[in-house]
Parts: C-alpha cells; structure tokens; sequence
C-alpha cells in the first residue's frame, strides 16, 4: 500500500495529514482528553521530517532547523484559541547524515464544540518557501457523569518518565506515532486513551474494557489482535497497551476501545482508523482459505451454477472487499472452478450477516442494479467507476451537487455525506476531464482512507488554467464557477 506523496486524511485520533510546502514535509495530528476538574482539551502533534528542512548555524556553532507555526481554532468568525511559536529541532553537526525527525506537541484547553483548526508552517531558515496552511474540522463532545473514552493515540514508544517534560503524562514519557500507516517493518502497534466517569455511573460495580483491531470493511474482528480486562470503576482510568500485528495482513482496519457493563450493554466506544501494508502469503493468511472447506449445497450460492453469473457477481463485490478478499476473488476468478466460486461467495456473505447471508446478498445486489443503470460506460459496469464504488462502499450521499456546464472547469459532481462510519460532513468530487465523456473520476475527498488532493480546484480548471506553481491549492475565481462554495455547502 504506496503512500501518496502529498496527502491529508481525517483518519487517524481526529486527522493525519502529510504537510508538503515544497522542501518542508511534516505529519499533523490530534487527540482530544478530559480532564475533569479543569474541562477537555486537544492534543496536536507536529512531526517534521529531518531531512526536509534547511539548517542554519547557531552561536554555539552547530546547525539547527527552526519552524515557525501558527494554530487557529475558529467558531464561525470568532478565533477561540490563537498561537504562534518557533518549532527548534536538535542541534547537529552533520547536516546530512546526522538529521533526525523531530515532533511538537500542544496541549490547548477548549470547551465542548464544533471548531475549525487552522495550521500554518514555515521554514525559518528557507526565506524562499512559502508558508504551508492546512484546516481541519475538530469536535469535542465531553460530558459529566457520562462514561466516555478519548481519543486513541497511536504510539511510537512509551516508557516511566524519569523526569518531567511536555511528553509526559501519567507518569510515563508517550511519544506519539503521527501516523496511521504501519508498513511490513512495523510489527507492534502500541496506543494509548482514557475513559471517564466510570466511577460515577457504576458505582462499584466492574465493568469490562475492550480493545481489538477490526477489519473496516467487513467488520470483521481480528481474534488475534482482541483482548479484555474487567475493571474497577474510577474517575479517569488510562488503557496503553499494544499489539502483535506481525501476522496482520494489508488492509484497512479500525482499532476499537469499548467498554460494557456487567450485562454486557455497550457504555462508550471509540475507534481509530489504521493502514497495513503487508505482502501476502499464504502461510500468513491461511485462515482466509477457511471458504475450500465449506459445504454450500444446501445454500443460495449452490443454485448459482452459470460459471459467468457467478464470476460476474464476484466482480461486483470489489467495492466493498478486503484487498485480501480482492486478491483470493481474482485467484478463482482465474481459475473459474465453479464449486470454489461458490464457497468463496457464500463465505464473503456470511462473514457479514452469519445469521441470513442471502438477505444481504439480495440488498446488495440491489444497490449494484442501481449503480450499473445510473453508471455504467459502454462495456465498464457501473460498479467498476469510482461513483459507483463509492456509493456501494458508503452507501447513497445525502446531497449531490452537479455542475456539467459550468465556464473554465470540467465537469464535476460533488458529493456529501452527513456522516461516514464516525466521521461527519464528508465530500467526494468527481470530475470528468474527457469531453463527452460520463467516466467521472474521484478527483478528492476528506473522507478518511480516500484519494486527498490538495490542489483539486486548481485541477478541476486546468483546461483554462495552467498549473505553473506546485504550492497552489486555489484557482483563480472566473464568473459562473461555484465548485468552492458547493464543496463548503453542497446543494
């Protein structure tokens, strides 16, 4: 799974971005905590890239990086919390080969709301760069003698402090992982989050604390990645843990923190958003061959018997698969063994309604019919565009604002959904740079785990607009366009 070069994505505690102002290359995120006597508060964490800096000398006569950051938390026109501070990285005497990364963190006291986080960064000791700014969406919702767990904070490494620093907390030095993509040398996950009000809600009474990693497109937990503990209830109670995920295969996961009562009722969840990038072996995922053995005679999937129905209906489930699930689709796609396809397609559904796969087979197929009417391009199903794959992955967008004939740009549909697993407000823009054509590609979104493209307004006019400057993210403003305003209020 490639990173791409210039991405933002609300996937990970709150949002992780990967900042590029030409040299400069840093990662963003946040997580938000209560502390009960003095109210909630966010977490920001900056990491800089070592080598994407420039160093200057210092009166001690060895170099140092020097970042100029600038935070904004806004509620409509009114700032609710304004900073600007000099970011300093380590001192170095070699600036090519003894560099390393350095992070920043920030705690910020803000109350319950809705804001809008505004982050600018520069490099001091680059005159010629220009600042890099970067706006985020942040909600913190906290309330007493209500139980609730923070934000998951994924994390590089964590040990006892031996002495106070702005890393520490409850009394161990955290040092966050501002990232949410784990390649095949990253084999242990370790994360930390708190829960509060247990104490009051519950009284004496144990509860059972949770933490598994599940896959995000079937829901799926990870057995070997599931763990629990039962607890005694406290004000604020903190979870640091990790995981094994050597055996994890490439996909897209959620790792989730719950907690239940004694009757197993669910009180709080929370959830962070993960990448793998594994190769795959057969050895390793094994367990995904468990279909071979199944006997589907008796089931809906044994009445499929037409080799091309049964691949045709394989093919259509891609929007919604695993990439594991892809990869062993494509194997008996190739081998079109009739009885394998069988079992594969009956255990993808059954993995998702054990109790009446057919039923959701059936609704699914549905929602397939309707994306192959509205679109499917000559011999390309409608399944197999990006609006149909987004719209079997999601679901059918509350709003659709479509603009074919708009001046100066292509024609481009925007899409929003007011909520997306737990995130909300999310849009998608396709856009169709073929004239004549209907294939709309996904040009951007700020959905978790999807294509970010920064400069997609300035794209979305390049048939009148040239692209002489790799920093621009707004294009020029031409009468009749609405594509800013649509993305900001869909209608």
């Amino acid at each position: 799974m490639k990173k791409p070069v210039l991405l933002l994505l609300a996937c990970l505690f709150g949002t992780i971005g990967l900042l590029n102002a030409k040299n400069l290359q840093a990662r963003l995120s946040y997580c938000s905590f209560l502390a009960p006597e003095k109210g909630p508060y966010l977490e920001t964490y900056l990491s800089i890239e070592g080598h994407s800096v420039y160093y200057q000398q210092v009166s001690s006569g060895v170099f140092q990086a020097s970042i100029e950051a600038k935070i904004v938390f806004k509620q409509g026109d009114s700032i609710r919390y304004f900073d600007k501070y000099n970011l300093l990285g380590p001192e170095t005497s070699d600036t090519l080969n003894a560099v390393s990364d350095f992070t920043d963190l920030q705690r910020i006291s803000l109350p319950n709301g809705a804001y809008l986080m505004e982050l600018s960064i520069r490099d001091k000791n680059n005159p010629a760069a220009k600042p890099y700014l970067v706006k985020q969406e942040v909600i913190i919702n906290y309330y007493t003698n209500v139980i609730s767990v923070s934000d998951i904070e994924l994390l590089s490494s964590y040990q006892p402090a031996v002495k106070e620093g702005p890393l520490v907390k409850n009394g161990y030095e955290i040092v966050p992982l501002v990232d949410n993509f784990y390649g095949q040398e990253n084999n242990t996950m370790k994360f930390y989050c708190e829960y509060y009000h247990t104490k009051s809600v519950l009284g004496n009474h144990e509860f059972l604390l949770t933490y598994q990693i599940v896959n995000f497109e079937s829901h799926r937990i990870v057995e070997a990645n599931s763990s629990f503990s039962r607890q005694v209830p406290k004000e604020v109670g903190i979870l640091m843990s990790e995981f094994d995920i050597t055996d994890l295969p490439s996909g897209n996961y959620n790792l989730v923190v719950s907690i239940r009562d004694k009757d197993n009722n669910l009180l709080a969840t929370k959830e962070v958003f993960f990448q793998r990038s594994k190769p795959l072996t057969l050895a390793a995922d094994a367990g995904e061959l468990n279909y071979m053995k199944l006997d589907v005679s008796s089931t809906f999937a044994a009445q499929i018997t037409h080799r091309d129905t049964l691949a045709e209906y394989i093919r259509c489930l891609w929007p919604i698969s695993s990439p594991n699930e892809n990869t062993f689709a494509l194997n008996q796609l190739e081998m079109a063994d009739a009885k394998l396809m069988q079992q594969f397609f009956y255990d993808f559904w059954q993995r998702r309604n054990v109790q009446n796969p057919q039923l959701a087979w059936m609704n699914y197929k549905a929602e397939v019919d309707k994306v192959n009417a509205a679109y499917t391009v000559g011999k390309k199903k409608g399944y197999m565009t990006e609006r149909g794959r987004v719209y079997l992955k999601y679901g059918a967008p509350n709003q659709i604002s479509k603009a074919y004939n708009e001046p100066s740009t292509y024609p481009y549909e925007i899409w929003q959904y007011y909520t997306l697993s737990n995130q909300s407000n999310r849009k998608f823009v396709f856009y169709c740079p073929e004239i004549g054509g209907n294939d709309f590609s996904l040009l951007h979104s700020d959905a978790r785990g999807e294509i970010f493209e920064s400069q997609w307004m300035v794209i979305l006019k390049k048939r009148t607009e040239t692209m002489n400057d790799i920093d621009k993210t707004k294009a020029r403003s031409t009468y009749g366009n609405q594509f800013e305003q649509l993305f900001q209020n869909p209608r």
